[in-house]
């Protein structure tokens, strides 16, 4: 039997070529998971250990930080040759040559890194000039050089601690965020401008000896520069980079599931076009177990083949994603794909697996066909519809446990539970699978029947093997809910962020001090903003921090704020009133946010909340939060003087004038705060744009991942069209005979595609949806103001997108179909 075996591999190698297209494309998806993940970890390592080499000892400091006399001894050793301090954090602020404040993007404190003392030991890539070599002079980002035009040997300013201004030379520019750090100044300057005197880490050079560094230093941990090296890329592959890795790992084994339900249809689609080959060789005396194993054989040689291709694509895909990732500077430039063992082994056992796995319940059901009735004169046998009543009561059970798990976790907030949910409901779709096809079929396929007796030939050939056309549209169902929960996830959660920030910062810009305390905006900055034809008049706003507010059996710390009554009532807008009257706000009364409400034990209005010894009646409760521009607490300002005294505002509270565009009215506030570097601009135009930004990167990167097991269900489409257009051959050559023409066959094989994949589509969004509410109430629902949105357009588009996918996938054995001579067919049929 193993020769007959091989010979089917050599002589039928077309059909298991389709076969195994499937599992190459899984194959190549974890090959290349698993060669991207190992070539981000050689590179991190090679990074590491570049930065780490020149250095001879690094040390930590015990319970206190390095100070300047550490540093100087550890200078004063033989053998040392540079001392670089290193410090956590630091902040700026950088004025241009004409006194001009750099915000980025309306923040005038930015951070600051040491720049090296030795170039060798810099943690940032120079890309032009050179780093600074004595005082007055430091390097930038290069993104922060190129939008503001300067170059090495531009002259820019640096203000101190005590807001006094210092003339620095720009002499390079660095790779890195502007976030990551705005400017690197040596330790002197770095000292002296940021009022800073001790150091978080020494990187110290030289022929000295870690524990000559470690005598120096008392209580200090040092290591080696190699050991330093290992804890580099152990911090580095212990954060996001191992979550991205795992992540796309995770997806990866998701394709190759799918891949398993690919194959299986496959598979018990080949196995069927060979019953009668199969009955024969059990009459010449082959028995059951015999025609079983060579069939596993057949499937293991498949799923070889299967690895080795798809091992080579895995290398092909890593490439293009390396050289994106570095295009893109998301990588290092030292990343390169190489060999990895662990990604061939993987491979090899993932294809011969998944194609043995596949092959187990097709090779046991053919060796049950009795040898009579398989050489009977039945060409087609068709399926038995008939569902079993065990298939039956487990899918419900399935589906009603999993559905209970999703409602549980949606309720209690258990993202864990919500996730066995969703796996019980997804095995339950493939329970039942073959019970609505039938007539979900007849439904979805029903506008088809405007194409004529081609479209009622399609749908009925879809209802007429319901396991058939559940094992196919199972996995394409399957993609399309997990791409249905992303959508419904993402837009649910932007939806949240813009209630939350069109909410609580209603205003169209936020203006506030971030000088030292007491922190007030400068004199005149209002009357100047006011003179602004593009801006309405600003609302100043005064806060003050107080650590005791009591309501109904709660008690709460935080800043509370001051805002003139008719200014509050003209710019908060009735729609976020929660309870009380706006009109009624005044002295004696307080504004309260519907968050601090909350936490205050869920006062209302007409309650009476105690702040230090004073009661104040709650007059209104409105949407917002704690980063309310109108404060969790907004008193009138006459008590607030009574309380606290009379002080300069400390924000400002700013609205474009009515048909002014938001980009003319911050060029307005930015041209009235160019020369004041303690003054803040937060701006709600820019705050949702960035917003929207981040989410559009999520889907993206969502869709990219998820579109592994998609491609892999469409692929499974078009194999399971193609091999049914092979088995199928007399049924359509009779049709042919009949009277139908090659257009007719052509439109009913492109519209058996589309039905297909529509009614994956309509399955797999409705539970998309259903599972995406339950898990996006599950993940987030912590937040009392979660909002759940539904991407209408979106679905939508996956729906007519399923549509086109399944016409295309029907094209290529539509095509072949419709060439064969019916003649020819009813010969070798």
């Amino acid at each position: 039997m193993l020769r007959v075996a091989l010979t089917r591999v050599r002589y039928q190698f077309g059909s298991l070529l389709l076969v195994s297209l499937a599992v190459a494309a899984a194959v190549a998806f974890i090959a290349a998971s698993f060669t991207l993940g190992d070539a981000i970890r050689a590179a991190v390592y090679r990074e590491t250990a570049a930065q780490a080499a020149p250095v001879a000892a690094h040390a930590t400091p015990g319970d206190t930080p390095f100070t300047g006399t550490q540093v100087r001894a550890v200078a004063a050793l033989p053998g040392v040759t540079a001392v670089q301090p290193r410090a956590d954090f630091g902040t700026i602020t950088l004025l241009q040559s004409d006194g001009t404040v750099v915000r980025v993007p309306g923040q005038p404190i930015l951070s600051a890194f040491v720049a090296p003392v030795d170039p060798a030991l810099s943690e940032h890539e120079l890309t032009a000039g050179r780093f600074p070599a004595k005082p007055g002079e430091l390097v930038v980002p290069a993104s922060l050089a190129d939008d503001r035009g300067w170059k090495p040997g531009t002259t820019v300013q640096v203000l101190d601690t005590k807001r006094a201004a210092h003339r620095f030379t720009i002499t390079g520019t660095v790779d890195g965020r502007v976030e990551e750090g705005a400017a690197g100044l040596l330790p002197a300057d770095y000292s002296s401008l940021l009022g800073v005197s001790e150091w978080s880490a020494l990187d110290v050079t030289g022929s000295v000896t870690p524990d000559a560094v470690r005598a120096a230093l008392g209580s200090a941990t040092v290591v080696s520069g190699p050991e330093y090296a290992d804890q580099l890329a152990s911090a580095q592959l212990g954060g996001s980079i191992t979550a991205i890795i795992d992540g796309l790992k995770l997806f990866a084994w998701v394709a190759v599931a799918v891949a398993v339900a690919v194959a299986y249809n496959a598979f018990g689609i080949v196995l069927a076009q060979r019953r009668r080959e199969v009955a024969l060789v059990r009459c010449v005396g082959a028995g059951r177990g015999q025609v079983f194993r060579a069939t596993i054989v057949e499937a293991g040689v498949a799923g070889l083949v299967a690895a080795v291709a798809g091992y080579v694509a895995g290398q092909g895909l890593t490439a293009v994603a390396t050289y994106g990732l570095t295009s893109a500077g998301l990588a290092p430039d030292s990343l390169r794909v190489t060999f990895s063992p662990v990604a061939a082994v993987v491979a090899l056992i993932v294809g011969v697996t998944v194609s043995v796995l596949a092959a187990v319940l097709p090779a046991w059901s053919a060796t049950r066909v009795a040898p009579v009735r398989a050489l009977s004169d039945q060409g087609e046998l068709i399926e038995d519809a008939r569902v079993g009543r065990v298939r039956l009561g487990a899918g419900v059970l399935l589906l009603a446990t999993g559905s209970a798990l999703a409602w549980y976790a949606a309720d209690q907030r258990d993202s864990w539970t919500g996730i066995g949910g969703g796996f019980l409901v997804m095995l339950a779709l493939l329970a039942l699978g073959p019970v609505v096809v039938g007539p979900l079929v007849r439904v979805v396929g029903f506008p088809g029947r405007i194409a004529g007796a081609a479209g009622h030939l399609a749908a009925a050939n879809g209802a007429r093997n319901p396991r058939r056309t559940a094992a196919v549209t199972n996995a394409l169902t399957i993609g399309i809910g997990l791409a249905t929960v992303m959508l419904v996830g993402f837009a649910s959660l932007e939806k949240t962020a813009n209630a939350q920030l069109t909410g609580s910062y209603s205003a169209d810009f936020t203006l506030t001090s971030v000088a030292p305390a007491p922190a007030s905006l400068p004199t005149g900055l209002a009357a100047a903003l006011e003179k602004k034809s593009q801006l309405q008049a600003p609302v100043p706003v005064r806060s003050h921090d107080v650590d005791r507010i009591t309501g109904k059996n709660a008690t709460i710390g935080t800043s509370v704020l001051a805002l003139p009554p008719d200014a509050l009532r003209a710019h908060l807008p009735a729609k976020f009133t929660r309870s009380g009257d706006l009109r009624d706000f005044g002295p004696g009364r307080v504004v309260v946010t519907a968050q601090a409400a909350k936490d205050l034990g869920g006062v209302t209005a007409g309650d009476t909340v105690r702040v230090g010894n004073t009661a104040v009646r709650v007059a209104a409760v409105v949407d917002g939060g704690y980063s309310s521009p109108f404060g969790p607490l907004t008193f009138d300002p006459s008590d607030f003087d009574r309380w606290y005294g009379s002080a300069a505002p400390t924000g400002l509270l700013v609205w474009g004038k009515s048909g002014v565009d938001a980009a003319d009215a911050r060029a307005a506030i930015d041209d009235s705060i160019a020369a004041l570097p303690d003054v803040e601009v937060q701006d709600l135009a820019g705050l949702l744009d960035d917003l929207e930004s981040q989410i559009n990167g999520y889907l993206m990167a969502g869709g990219l991942l998820i579109g592994m097991a998609v491609f892999i269900a469409v692929l499974g489409v078009m194999v399971t069209l193609t091999l049914s257009v092979l088995e199928r051959r007399r049924e359509i050559a009779v049709l042919r005979a009949l009277g139908l023409t090659r257009g007719q066959l052509y439109t009913t094989l492109t519209l058996e595609g589309a039905i297909m994949a529509l009614l994956a589509a309509v399955v797999g969004t409705a539970l998309g949806v259903g599972l995406g509410i339950a898990g996006t109430l599950a993940a987030f629902g912590v937040q009392d103001d979660l909002l759940i949105a539904l991407p209408v357009r979106m679905i939508a588009g996956v729906l007519v997108g399923a549509a086109v996918i399944g016409v295309l996938a029907a094209l290529p054995p539509a095509r072949r179909a419709s060439r064969t001579a019916p003649v020819e067919a009813l010969a070798t049929a």
